[in-house]
């Protein structure tokens, strides 16, 4: 089951999470989608596998502007979420496979979050966790229960929905294309 409810200031929330979220952003774009992740969230996982490819399609056919804002809901997963902060520093292709690695991991029962952490500088690291500390006060600022929480805005309207728990990839398409035209 999901809530949902009215954004009104689509335009603030980029503002607010473009500092701490890690954007893949297009010149111009209609749409806004922010997704609040923790690493080990089971909807967070069902998202990445079912509507990853999907939304990462948005970023690349120009259509969206997409971030991801860390949310570590789940104990002791900061210092994961700062090793994946700098695999994004290093190349922001590479952190949306390993991230969809992750999760597939994680789906399968296969969860070994140790790998990623050894591959990560340990300044990198330090640094990033401040970061993802941050990341977690916009997030509650921003008003997200928890994971996954997703906002989807029209940012020529300045419009959106906030989405609280994975809806489906049905009814996640349907408000993604429903803001897109509105």
């Amino acid at each position: 089951m999901t809530d949902e409810w009215l954004i009104r200031d689509v335009r603030g929330v980029l503002e607010r999470i473009d500092r701490v979220g890690l954007g893949f952003r297009v010149q111009n774009p209609r749409l806004l989608v922010v997704i609040f992740y923790d690493l080990y969230c089971p909807g967070c996982a069902l998202l990445e596998d079912e509507a990853g490819d999907y939304l990462v399609e948005l970023y690349r056919s120009g259509k969206a502007s997409l971030y991801f804002v860390d949310y570590p809901v789940h104990r002791g997963v900061e210092k994961l979420h700062a090793t994946f902060r700098c695999i994004y520093r290093r190349d922001p292709m590479v952190f949306l496979e390993v991230l969809k690695r992750h999760y597939e991991a994680y789906l399968s029962g296969k969860l070994k979050g140790e790998e990623a952490v050894a591959e990560a500088d340990g300044d990198c690291v330090n640094e990033e966790l401040q970061r993802v500390m941050e990341a977690k006060s916009v997030a509650k600022e921003l008003g997200a229960p928890g994971t996954p929480t997703m906002i989807v805005g029209n940012l020529n309207r300045n419009i959106g929905q906030g989405i609280f728990g994975y809806p489906g990839i049905m009814k996640l398409a349907k408000i993604i294309e429903d803001f897109y035209i509105y």
